[in-house]
């Protein structure tokens, strides 16, 4: 357990939250896509029709440029929208590794923290039994 424990798992939700917001994203710019495709059909097929019959279709061609230019529009939007979760995905992906990194550093010095006093403790003990085997060395001299 460290201090950046809690910074960590905060981050790496907001890392998990990114990442859905642009897979989310990115099902939104397909099905824009495939909409603009089946309008650019659609168009296709009625001014084909239009052509065999004689009827006035000025504000049917009104309507589809509208819609059109309101699929342009959204599909903009989204093409913005993740643009910007990407930058934020990558801002929150390298706080979350700089954070991970904070937390190895603490974990490596804690580990030698409990090693150096470990060691200090096997000297001491080492260095007590030399200090008996002379006071005992001394005594039978």
């Amino acid at each position: 357990m460290t201090p950046f424990d809690t910074a960590l798992r905060v981050q790496r939700r907001e890392v998990d939250t990114v990442k859905v917001s642009i897979s989310e994203t990115i099902t939104t710019i397909t099905t824009i896509t495939s909409q603009t495709a089946a309008h650019d059909l659609r168009m296709r097929e009625e001014r084909l029709l239009a052509a065999t019959a004689p009827i006035a279709s000025d504000a049917w061609t009104l309507r589809m440029k509208a819609e059109r230019a309101r699929l342009d529009h959204q599909a903009q939007l989204a093409q913005m929208r993740l643009t910007h979760l990407r930058g934020k995905a990558v801002e929150a992906y390298g706080t979350m590794r700089a954070i991970e990194g904070a937390a190895d550093r603490f974990k490596d010095e804690a580990e030698r923290v409990a090693a150096t006093a470990e060691q200090a403790a096997i000297d001491d003990i080492a260095a007590a039994k030399l200090m008996r085997a002379r006071r005992d060395g001394e005594r039978t001299a």
